[in-house]
């Protein structure tokens, strides 16, 4: 039994309903007794010679306006295909995506108006926008492709996708910003060369194809427009002077495609849309913001776990994948049988809200048992570093932090053309401006001394498994190696900034808008460096020695090898290690042998 006992308690969290700016008088007399193609047409002749924003160097500038939420205080993207947060400014792990296919309608040599409409652009995760590609909408039988907790891509169920191999379906809170997405796009664009032969949605008579048209609708139907669809058409009209008629009356939808097709729009008759949103997600309290709605617990040893959600709703549960079930906050999850015990916990809300039933975003909760044979550092307490003596980066282990975004660096360094290291994300602080919290992908860093005042450095995961030293090979290109370093230099300045600096090779330092740490030769953003100084999870798990794993330096003409190696020309020759010529060089040394090119 995972769960002893289920308690009541009173959760209290209301949204507040935002005013909305008025529709602009008169902007909708146009379409007011029109019916079927004259009323297509009308709605057209609404989007024609709207601004059109630049594509490659506005979107981002006008997602500021359109696509930002608030998550835990800070300013995150609003990323519909992802549960992953990504916070302002930063958006590299982010792609700009057309959620209709640009390849259908010819992409940048086709209609330009359509490719840069931010009507159907948003950020999406760059995986999830790969693994999309330009597969239609559908409802998924087999998310053989990805399933993230948010997007389904996969198998489409019998008479979905028109003959594609795959679908993409959102979560059931963004269903309908897609439908009404592709309302708009259709309707607006009806001239743009639907001649793709992947053009799924879009039949040969450039009328949307009959199963396109169910399965938007029930989607259009189900998630009504909320809060921030109407926060959106707002913010886009400022920018582009012109609005998605869908959002702005629903049951244009029904007379175009639906159930009063046969029938005349009348504005005096249809009243614009009120927000009808869904109720919050729940919320795991006392637990790590891993990402929107997604939440971790790393250890636990018996607990009471309050989840927070909208009072007058139905809090729904779900534990390892099992069906979802009603249950009440808040709930004692049993200690861990074993170290490494895992459960996942999934939880939602369901609620009536104007005559529907709505069901929130759904939240996940991953907890994971405390192994304590293992030293975690990731709850541990850590300052920063102000000076360096003689001994100070030889007390470590220390972590590596943005000195603007706080970003801490990744145990994970880039495999792309140019190498680096990548941005792990937030770490949490306590009012005595101490970290104590890192995320789970967090570098931990040790230093180790050698001659001449150099120092290698060499980089852990979150549990002190040894990932590589840095090698930072060539300018702006730096990954870990598990045999190979590059010496460097360390220093404080004035200004409490960490400045560790390569012979060849500049400094490291931080890309703030491509998150990255990386040896950089111009000035980008400095680093700090924080100490660890002990555990904040009462484990009482102390720090142990590490030993110093085998690596080569190279430094200039100079390879520095390990006490005992020897290194040797491509004939044989033992050769000292300092002022080399160009050429290969092989390290032999502790049961190691390692070709060096120089």
């Amino acid at each position: 039994m995972i769960f002893k006992r289920l308690l009541a308690a009173v959760s209290l969290s209301l949204a507040m309903q935002p005013a909305f700016a008025e529709i602009p008088s008169g902007y909708y007399s146009a379409i007011d007794g029109k019916q079927g193609n004259m009323l297509e047409k009308a709605l057209q002749a609404l989007s024609e010679g709207h601004v059109r924003i630049t594509y490659s160097t506005k979107t981002w500038p006008a997602f500021e306006t359109t696509d930002v939420r608030i998550v835990n205080g800070r300013e995150a993207w609003w990323d519909m295909y992802s549960n992953n947060l990504v916070l302002l400014p930063a958006h590299d792990a982010l792609n700009i995506e057309h959620s209709v296919a640009n390849s259908w309608w010819g992409g940048k040599n086709g209609n330009i108006d359509a490719y840069s409409d931010l009507f159907h652009l948003n950020p999406s995760d760059q995986n999830a926008n790969n693994k999309k590609g330009n597969y239609p909408p559908g409802k998924v039988a087999d998310p053989r492709l990805l399933d993230n907790g948010l997007l389904l891509i996969g198998t489409p169920e019998t008479g979905q996708g028109g003959g594609a191999a795959s679908v993409f379906e959102p979560a059931d809170e963004y269903k309908g910003d897609f439908a009404r997405a592709y309302f708009y796009v259709f309707t607006a664009y009806p001239d743009a060369s639907w001649e793709d032969q992947y053009a799924y949605v879009y039949g040969s008579d450039n009328k949307l194809s009959d199963w396109a048209v169910d399965l938007l609708l029930s989607w259009h139907r189900q998630d009504p427009v909320d809060t921030k669809e109407m926060e959106r058409n707002e913010a886009i009209y400022k920018l582009q002077k012109n609005r998605n008629p869908f959002i702005d009356y629903p049951e244009l939808a029904e007379y175009i495609w639906g159930e009063k097709k046969t029938s005349a729009f009348s504005l005096s008759s249809e009243s614009p849309a009120k927000a009808t949103d869904r109720p919050e997600a729940p919320v795991f309290t006392d637990t790590r913001l891993t990402g929107v709605n997604n939440y971790a617990l790393r250890w636990w040893n018996g607990l009471t776990q309050e989840i927070e959600h909208e009072e007058g709703c139905t809090l729904m549960l779900s534990i390892d994948g099992r069906n979802f079930f009603p249950t009440q906050s808040p709930l004692f999850i049993d200690p861990a049988d074993s170290a490494a015990e895992k459960h996942t916990y999934k939880a939602y809300v369901v609620k009536e809200v104007n005559g529907q039933e709505l069901r929130s975003p759904v939240s996940t909760l991953v907890t994971v048992a405390r192994d304590p044979s293992v030293t975690d550092y990731s709850a541990g307490y850590w300052q920063k570093l102000t000076h360096i003596s003689d001994c100070s980066l030889d007390e470590g282990p220390f972590v590596m932090l943005s000195s603007n975004t706080l970003h801490a660096m990744s145990v994970t360094g880039g495999t792309s053309s140019t190498a680096f290291m990548e941005s792990a994300g937030f770490v949490e602080f306590n009012d005595k401006n101490m970290v104590t919290e890192l995320p789970v992908d967090a570098a931990i860093i040790r230093f180790e001394s050698l001659d001449g005042g150099k120092y290698r450095i060499m980089v852990n995961d979150i549990y002190n498994h040894h990932k590589g030293s840095w090698n930072a090979s060539a300018k702006n290109k730096m990954k870990l190696d598990a045999s190979v370093y590059t010496p460097g230099t360390a220093a404080v300045n004035g200004n409490d900034e960490f400045v560790f600096t390569f012979d060849q090779f500049g400094s490291l330092q931080f890309n703030k808008t491509q998150p990255r740490f990386l040896n950089y030769e111009s000035k980008q953003t400095p680093v700090y460096l924080y100490r660890f100084t002990g555990f904040n999870d009462g484990s009482g798990v102390e720090d142990l020695p590490v030993e110093t794993p085998w690596g080569i330096g190279i430094e200039n003409s100079k390879i520095i090898v390990p006490e005992g190696a020897a290194i040797y020309d491509l004939n044989g020759r033992r050769v000292d290690g300092s002022a080399l010529q160009h050429g290969v060089y092989i390290v032999v040394g502790n049961g190691h042998s390692k070709k060096i090119v120089m």
